[in-house]
């Protein structure tokens, strides 16, 4: 009997060393798979963060080639063709780097729809208005209530909490399945949109390459020199419409080579000569641009990274603002 309760006992002592011997052997494992997983991690963080420190690097280079080109511009027309969306490409370590370089201060400034009045008073800026509604039809964002995009876009920036005819404020946005209220601010990003009533997805995607959402009130001055042909729908908004698209995209495809030598030489183009083009008009456009954009893609190793950047060259090229993995994308901001 004693024999049998030693060997009983030898078996459960045995069966708790297994035990315990499985349960360490578990640990062990999870604690190397915790350590492979934190070092993996340490190295994507480590190759990411190089990245972005070319990103930030391509960023500094184009800001004072940028410098460079701006002084040129003050003196004497540059060809855009020589840098506007041309692909600079520069090897790197176990990689390659991307740059180009766009001019940012042709699109339509989303938050010039309210700016200061006389009275020094935040307000809706009329012609603003009109431009905006030009451009939604141009780009085929047509309804019936296409005064109305308008308005509600106003509104939504505007301080005030009184609607415009046919806008909307909290009112309207508190009545929705999911109650919200209005910004009553300026727009952080062309995103934002999507918030406002009326503005659907397929509208938002047909206006998102000829609109911005900038910090200042004040509409952006379109720079002839620098227009793309698919970005004739800027050029006809700002004319009027005696200058249909079609038109405008002809004239910007006729541009001399090296550009317009000055804004009369522009406005003394035949396609403007048979229209009479309004002093309002005029004051749109400027051969001098304040506003770049920097689109940089980073392959480093196994991962790529992307920014666009916006540059104030009449600050010095000051990152005005940064937007990280926007891939293949050209955000106007």
């Amino acid at each position: 009997m004693i024999g049998t309760d030693m060997r009983k006992d030898q078996g459960a002592a045995l069966v708790i060393v297994l035990a315990m011997l499985s349960v360490l052997s578990m640990i062990a494992v999870v604690t190397v798979e915790s350590s492979l997983m934190g070092v993996r991690r340490t190295q994507n963080i480590s190759v990411m963060t190089q990245a972005r420190w070319y990103a930030m690097g391509a960023e500094a280079f184009a800001a004072a080639r940028i410098q460079e080109l701006r002084a040129r511009q003050q003196s004497e027309p540059v060809d855009q063709s020589d840098w506007q969306g041309r692909p600079f490409v520069f090897p790197l370590d176990d990689g390659a780097m991307t740059v180009s370089i766009h001019d940012g201060s042709n699109c339509f400034n989303l938050n010039s729809l309210v700016g200061i009045d006389e009275n020094g008073l935040m307000a809706a800026n009329t012609l603003a208005q009109f431009h905006f509604a030009r451009l939604l039809d141009l780009v085929d964002v047509r309804s019936e209530r296409t005064a109305w995009l308008v308005v509600a876009l106003t509104d939504w920036i505007d301080p005030d909490d009184i609607a415009g005819a046919g806008g909307a404020e909290d009112n309207v946005y508190a009545a929705a399945e999911t109650p919200y209220r209005v910004a009553n601010a300026p727009l952080g990003d062309v995103g934002e949109l999507s918030s406002v009533r009326g503005f659907t997805p397929e509208a938002i995607a047909a206006l998102a390459p000829y609109v911005c959402a900038r910090a200042a009130s004040t509409p952006n001055l379109l720079n002839p020199n620098s227009l793309r042909p698919e970005q004739a729908a800027l050029l006809s908004m700002a004319i009027g419409p005696e200058l249909s698209k079609t038109q405008a995209e002809t004239l910007i495809r006729g541009r001399p080579r090296g550009g317009w030598r000055d804004l009369d030489a522009f406005f003394a183009e035949p396609a403007l000569t048979r229209i009479e083009v309004s002093a309002a008009a005029r004051s749109a456009f400027s051969l001098v641009s304040d506003d770049y954009l920097i689109h940089t893609v980073v392959r480093h190793k196994d991962v790529t990274e992307s920014a666009v950047s916006l540059i104030d060259a009449a600050q010095g090229g000051k990152v005005v603002r940064r937007v990280l993995g926007v891939g293949d994308r050209l955000l106007l901001l």
